[in-house]
């Protein structure tokens, strides 16, 4: 499973429910049976910027703008979705994957601590050129003995003891030090993330009024994400006025 999903909101249930809301938005714009909908309207700038009110399965209610009107979103099929964040400390545990940058001499042993890391929802362990942001699918990935420099990691945390995290990044294993000063960051499409009173940024169109189906959804969370809750108190839609 990928990290940061929650507990019930895994990417086919989150699919099936965006589906039925999906169906839902569309039969709430059509007109009577034999009669073609409304016309399409797009939100105005004004109503591209507000907060999440709730979250919770097949659930995403925004309040557009900020204070303004209560919107039931959906995000399209092709719909670009973007949360991002701070993470908190306790996110460092086994099964996350990250990226960080990494320096490493001619021996291939790191020559420094890791300032930055960055949870995201998978991809290709390895390790590439560039040393700073997200692994791209088609990022030129080094093995075997590389010159000395700075580079790109991905993998997955195996454990942690203080602040060494032994990170597996394929058949190779990397003992990276995330000092207390670390920025950590969260970077996903998870909605599932997101809670009351994160700041939202959106495109998207509509046939009535409240119900919109997005293009475009970015998430910026005002809180560090935790880990996931025991499966036996998984987190309820929460809702803010």
């Amino acid at each position: 499973m990928p990290s940061l999903r929650l507990p019930g909101c895994t990417l086919g249930t989150r699919r099936a429910s965006m589906i039925v809301i999906a169906l839902a938005l569309g039969a709430a714009g059509s007109s009577a049976p034999g009669q073609p909908p409304g016309q399409l309207k797009s939100l105005e700038e004004k109503e591209k910027q507000g907060q999440v009110v709730e979250v919770g399965p097949g659930m995403l209610q925004l309040r557009l703008p900020m204070g303004g009107e209560l919107w039931q979103a959906m995000p399209g099929p092709n719909a670009k979705i973007e949360v991002t964040g701070k993470a908190s400390r306790e996110m460092l545990q086994p099964k996350q994957f990250i990226n960080c940058s990494i320096s490493l001499d001619e021996f291939g042993e790191l020559t420094g601590p890791a300032l930055q890391l960055v949870f995201t929802d998978g991809g290709t362990p390895g390790v590439m050129a560039g040393g700073l942001g997200i692994a791209e699918p088609g990022a030129k990935r080094f093995a075997g003995k590389r010159p000395a420099g700075t580079y790109l990691l991905a993998g997955t945390i195996k454990q942690v003891e203080g602040d060494l995290v032994t990170v597996l990044a394929g058949r190779e294993k990397f003992d990276v030090t995330v000092p207390a000063e670390a920025e950590l960051l969260v970077r996903s499409t998870n909605i599932g993330l997101a809670s009351p009173g994160d700041r939202v940024e959106v495109e998207g169109r509509y046939y009535q009024r409240g119900k919109v189906l997005l293009s475009e959804l970015t998430i910026t969370l005002t809180k560090p994400v935790e880990p996931p809750p025991a499966k036996n108190k998984a987190r309820r839609p929460q809702q803010v006025q």
